[in-house]
């Protein structure tokens, strides 16, 4: 097999790998923010208090991804998306593992949340800026006729990363809590240092996206051959329709991600009075279910419109929401594990088949850009889900309803943003969609 030839596979690989760091470290925080980080960097004497600020921190993280979007989605659509992704990785293995050797507020008072939030600030500008160029990378090295398969492959990133922070944080529970809570918590954060190394020796050896390559031919009007001087400015004056209606798709793969995941961890310790290893093991099983289920939606995806898939998944989870919450009212493991098993295929609907929905609605020049503002854009608004749940339970006693309801909206909007947009691809390069055996 020619080196050519591998490029696709090499190209879905290297994606895979950044997008499992990048998860394992942005989901790691987001569970340690359910478990310990409110105690120790944000002490009060309300524990509620203490967890929302937590979450808080969480949720300015992602405030910051729309900004390493447009950062970072600039100099991919101009200087390309290779180098551009080395930098993100290494930006989020950075910031991730200098967290676990952060001092804590009881040694070093205000300094320690000012620390720990500049941290968040990193991680969620590193991860604005790499799922547009990792799914980039492999949808566009992937033949026309498989684009949805090859953009599932880095959506694979998510339950992997979640799995294995999970598992890992499970381990370090095993350990007395005085003792977790003293250093135990802090070795998942420094084990992103081992995966940070794994993840460039992968990435260093792919090559550039083609796509990327034949869109630096200059073309009449344009200056040289680096693309839009500014691709923000095209994509806002161009494409404001996909802009909104993508950000509206993309809203279930980040505000009901979390709603399903890292909330769930909150809300069976403090509202059902469990053991926080339910919540644990709960991820785990959404991990399992959506790694299990990404490539098969992803090979769906190619002979069926992503479209109408994303927007009758996102339709169903909104119809789930209640009876999701009914089964975690029962208070047994095994009926919550099933709720969230069954939230997670339909999340998964969403997830596997985004990448390549939101890259059809940009021509080549701008598509770093284009599709970053609109999944960052929906994930500045949906990372403060668990904050507005954990303050609609607090203000309601607990009423699951509420939080159900939530998820609900959260689920419609994302099906009419996807039954929105376009179902063919938008580029002049290209005169006809990826797969003419897609229906619309």
């Amino acid at each position: 097999m020619s080196d050519t030839s591998r490029q696709p596979r090499t190209a879905a690989l290297a994606a895979l790998s950044g997008q499992t760091i990048e998860y394992y470290d942005f989901v790691l925080y987001g569970t340690a923010a359910a478990l310990v980080l409110g105690d120790l960097f944000f002490p009060s004497g309300d524990p509620v208090a203490s967890k929302v600020a937590a979450f808080a921190t969480f949720a300015i993280g992602f405030l910051c991804r729309p900004v390493g979007g447009i950062l970072f989605g600039h100099f991919g659509d101009r200087l390309g998306r290779k180098n551009t992704l080395v930098v993100t990785l290494l930006l989020m293995g950075g910031a991730t593992t200098l967290i676990g050797a952060l001092p804590t507020y009881a040694a070093v008072g205000v300094w320690a949340p000012i620390m720990l939030l500049v941290l968040r600030l990193l991680q969620g500008i590193a991860l604005g800026g790499e799922w547009g160029g990792a799914t980039l990378l492999a949808v566009e090295h992937a033949p026309k006729s498989r684009r949805a398969l090859y953009g599932s492959i880095p959506q694979l990133g998510s339950p992997a990363g979640l799995l294995l922070s999970t598992v890992v944080l499970l381990l370090a529970g095993l350990l007395p809590d005085e003792a977790f809570r003293t250093w135990g918590w802090r070795v998942p954060f420094l084990f992103s240092a081992v995966l940070l190394v794994v993840g460039l020796v992968i990435r260093l050896r792919v090559e550039e996206s083609p796509d990327f390559t034949a869109a630096r031919t200059p073309e009449p009007g344009t200056r040289g051959t680096q693309g839009e001087r500014i691709p923000l400015v095209r994509v806002l004056k161009a494409a404001p329709r996909a802009v909104v209606f993508g950000m509206m798709a993309a809203l279930l793969s980040s505000g009901g991600y979390y709603l399903i995941n890292t909330y769930t961890v909150s809300y069976v310790v403090d509202q059902l009075g469990l053991s926080s290893s339910v919540g644990l093991v709960g991820q785990v099983v959404n991990a399992v279910v959506q790694a299990a289920l990404v490539l098969f939606v992803g090979q769906w995806g190619t002979t069926r419109s992503p479209r109408i898939l994303i927007a009758v998944s996102a339709v169903l989870m909104a119809g789930w929401a209640f009876p999701l919450y009914a089964l975690m009212q029962v208070g047994a493991p095994m009926a919550i594990w099933f709720g969230l098993a069954v939230a997670t295929v339909f999340q998964t609907g969403v997830w596997a088949l985004l990448p390549t929905l939101l890259s059809s609605q940009f021509p080549v020049r701008v598509r770093y850009t284009g599709i970053s503002l609109c999944f960052q854009g929906a994930t500045a608004i949906g990372g403060f889900s668990p904050l507005v749940a954990t303050l609609v339970s607090s203000r309601t006693g607990g009423n699951p309803w509420a939080v159900a309801t939530l998820l609900a909206a959260v689920a419609l909007i994302a099906g009419i943003g996807a039954f929105g947009l376009r179902a063919t691809w938008s580029d002049s390069s290209e005169s006809e969609p990826a797969d003419a055996s897609v229906t619309p």
